[in-house]
């Protein structure tokens, strides 16, 4: 007997698994967490005398965790002090700011981001003059791999069982034509959907304890003493929003076909469902919060239709075999709502991304720019197949005069839809990539516990200076000019450097940009001490601001 061939659908379905899963596991955290884009004493600076309270401000509102902010003296000894969060803003008071000594201190800082991922770094600033060496301060402490790991397996889970289970929900209530019975095709549909949603419950269940724990930096033996609902309340609320949101859609999904009033539960639990997760992202961090919020859930509700639908139509399909009008009615049912909603997502999404990015012209100056720019275009062309499909294709199954037309009428329905299922695994390889991309280029920043960076201002500009190694001989230097904000800021005219010390001046460097403000330059440094980076501004014709950052080199 030969053997059956297995559906032509399956090979873009199990793409589309692979492309989430990679999408999911694969987004970078230094692209997508809180950063600090302030500190006041500024890092490296040299301050008279110590100030009693140390201000860092991050990008959007940050968390204490049960792992306290320290600082330390250049020698590695603890610095009383208290820490404070307050929305962008954590503050550090020293107890006893009168009585230190002149000196580098370090500030080492550990702090929860949004999205519970946990961020550290360190502040350097000195009183009276930097101090000759310093000890590195203490690495917070953080969980292991195993903690990390199961983390990314709950999280993969609770989505693709999310995505899956909302969209077969919508997949029943919206593709599938209520006038088909197909008993056996919906049983089985319906089985599918428990199962996703119960995997998709008991991840989200799980995600709280872990959430807590990696947050911390504890381990999973720690569960019981992590559990701080102060530090997890977005994550219990987005649980119970998916767990009602799946419960409604499951109940309602229990009829047989669903009629109006089933279907618009099964549609509602979904949308429910699928709008728990962001409540966990940073978009209440950022204006315009609504439109970001709902950014998010149109995505997420893109990302449902797809996978839901063509899992739907995998099962379906065959079983639609002989009933051609049906069949094209469902696949441009399909075709339809995923293009529309692509659409809207094109939409929101080309406008966060301006946002984000800051100006139209970084959307084409930009890898990050260009990459959106690409997944905007494929989500135009994939709601324009769906018009068309719409709009175009059906009328003509519906018009056919015979068979053997309704049957190439079918089939050029059945193309165009699976041309949009490649087109979705290139749209989440894309936006897998996109996702471990930075809109703007990294600032400079200092190695926890070392004084290698300078910094100065000019006028309302910053300035930054690190060499390195810092050693005399062959060194590199990276000059950097930030906004107020903390942004890298781009000058009309290239920066003026000049590099000197007590009796030695080594005159001007050449410095080229490498990204938006920053600039390197190659010098030999022939002895170790205190050098000065005179850094000239030439911001107009009548304005030239200069500056000195002061960097000491070791032998």
């Amino acid at each position: 007997m030969p053997r059956r061939r297995a559906p032509h659908w399956w090979g873009p379905v199990a793409a589309a698994l692979v492309a989430l899963a990679l999408l999911l596991l694969g987004a970078s955290p230094a692209a997508a967490h809180a950063e600090l884009v302030e500190t006041d004493p500024a890092e490296g600076a040299v301050v008279e005398r110590a100030p009693e309270t140390l201000t860092l401000t991050f990008n959007e509102p940050v968390r204490l965790t049960s792992q306290e902010i320290a600082v330390y003296d250049a020698g590695g000894d603890p610095v009383a002090s208290t820490a404070r969060a307050n929305g962008v803003e954590v503050t550090v008071g020293l107890t006893d700011a009168a009585g230190l000594d002149d000196g580098t201190y370090v500030v080492s800082w550990n702090v929860l981001s949004g999205d519970g991922h946990p961020i550290s770094g360190a502040l350097t600033f000195s009183v009276g003059a930097p101090s000759a060496s310093v000890t590195a301060a203490p690495e917070p402490q953080s969980s292991s791999s195993v903690v990390t790991v199961v983390r990314d397996v709950v999280t993969v889970v609770t989505y693709v069982g999310l995505l899956l289970a909302a969209g077969l929900a919508l997949f029943l209530a919206l593709v599938l034509p209520r006038a088909w019975a197909g008993v056996e095709t919906r049983l089985l549909l319906r089985r599918l959907l428990r199962y996703a949603a119960g995997a998709a419950a008991a991840g989200i269940v799980l995600q709280v304890p872990v959430a807590a724990v990696y947050g911390q930096g504890l381990e999973l033996t720690d569960i019981a003493s992590a559990s701080d609902p102060g530090l997890v309340g977005n994550e219990l609320l987005s649980a119970a929003l998916v767990l009602v949101g799946l419960a409604v859609a499951t109940l309602a999904a229990s009829a047989d076909p669903p009629d109006r009033h089933q279907g618009r539960l099964l549609a509602g639990g979904a949308a429910l469902a699928l709008a728990g997760p962001s409540l966990v992202g940073h978009t209440r961090a950022f204006a315009p919060s609504p439109l970001l919020v709902a950014a998010d859930v149109l995505h997420l509700l893109a990302g449902a239709t797809w996978l839901g639908g063509l899992v739907g139509l995998v099962l379906s399909l065959r079983a639609l075999a002989g009933r051609e009008v049906v069949a094209a009615s469902t696949l441009a049912r399909f075709s339809s709502l995923a293009g529309g909603l692509l659409l809207a997502v094109a939409a929101t999404g080309t406008f966060l991304a301006w946002r984000i990015v800051g100006s139209w012209s970084g959307l084409v100056e930009t890898r990050y720019g260009w990459l959106l720019l690409g997944k905007v275009a494929i989500a135009l062309v994939v709601a324009g197949i769906g018009g068309w499909n719409r709009w175009r294709t059906l009328p003509a199954v519906a018009a056919a005069a015979g068979f053997g037309d309704r049957e190439r009428a079918a089939a050029a329905v059945t193309r165009t839809v699976r041309v949009e299922a490649v087109l979705l695994v290139v749209l989440l390889g894309v936006t897998g990539v996109l996702v471990n991309q930075s809109p703007r280029p990294a600032p400079v920043t200092p190695t926890p516990g070392a004084t290698g960076v300078g910094a100065a201002t000019a006028g309302d500009l910053r300035v930054l200076a690190v060499m390195d190694p810092r050693r005399t001989g062959s060194n590199t230097l990276l000059v950097q000019v930030q906004d107020a904000s903390g942004e890298p800021y781009d000058p009309p005219v290239h920066p003026v450097v000049e590099l000197r010390t007590d009796g030695l001046d080594i005159g001007t460097v050449t410095v080229t940009p490498i990204a938006a403000g920053t600039y390197r330059g190659d010098v030999v440094v022939p002895r170790a001490g205190v050098w000065e980076v005179q850094v000239g501004l030439p911001l107009s014709r009548f304005e030239n601001p200069v500056t000195t950052v002061r960097l000491a080199v070791r032998p």
